[in-house]
């Protein structure tokens, strides 16, 4: 395969993968996608490992975070891995730690990096400041100061909305 066939291949991947995970919840495309030995270096310590793993975090966001679209800002391909900076748009639908739903609409950037092994992703590591989703939202940080109090996201930006 040449190279741009297989970065259109892998991007390909992703987009099955992130539409049918974030968009229409259909956690089957974790064991389609997905290898069986499957590695998330982007995952917390607590959750479960490999793909059940990732089924917990995508249901847990998916019963508090509505997702309206994926902007890949940049894709870069070398070897078997498949870089992406990308910006996420969510509505805050449901209770997500500890705040009610609250409407709100917010982007959060990050990047994802996928390892590619026989056409399915075996590897990801991610980067995503989850931290100051409550305070998009308007609420109080985990262990944290008020909204917009300070040390709080907010009082980082002169004039940013608490």
């Amino acid at each position: 395969m040449t190279r741009p066939d297989r970065k259109s291949a892998y991007e390909e991947t992703v987009r099955k993968f992130r539409g049918a995970v974030l968009f229409t919840h259909d956690f089957s495309a974790i064991s389609e996608v997905l290898t069986p030995d499957f590695v998330d270096h982007f995952a917390p310590p607590w959750d479960p490992p490999g793909r059940e793993g990732v089924a917990h975090r995508f249901g847990q966001a998916a019963e508090a975070l509505t997702t309206r679209r994926v902007e890949v800002l940049t894709s870069v391909c070398e070897g078997d891995v498949l870089a992406q900076a990308i910006l996420l748009h969510f509505e805050h639908t449901g209770a997500f730690m500890g705040l009610p739903p609250t409407g709100r609409a917010f982007a959060i950037g990050g990047s994802n990096t996928f390892r590619f092994r026989d056409g399915r992703i075996a590897e990801h590591w991610g980067v995503f400041d989850v931290a100051k989703i409550p305070d998009l939202l308007g609420g109080p940080i985990p262990g944290g100061p008020a909204p917009g109090g300070a040390g709080g996201w907010s009082s980082m930006w002169p004039g940013a909305p608490a």
